[in-house]
């Protein structure tokens, strides 16, 4: 898992949650990480027939939060 700042208009730090597993959509995602701090945006990235393909993303707004949650949930 790993942080990095967004690239665009938006002050969010990105995160990348890899090994999901493909019963997980983007509600449980975002449940799982709600605690650590506000979320702008989260998504399980999914393939052409709406299949997760075990990887998301959540949008934090502080750095501090998506650094916390990296690190706690590795």
């Amino acid at each position: 898992m790993s942080h990095e700042r967004k690239r665009s208009n938006s002050p969010s730090y990105r995160i990348r949650v890899d090994n999901l597993p493909l019963n997980v959509d983007k509600y449980l995602l975002e449940k799982a990480f709600r605690d650590f701090g506000r979320i702008d945006y989260c998504r399980v990235v999914e393939d052409d027939h709406g299949e997760s393909k075990g990887y998301g993303f959540i949008d934090f707004e502080s750095k501090e939060s998506a650094a916390s949650a990296a690190k706690r949930m590795d």
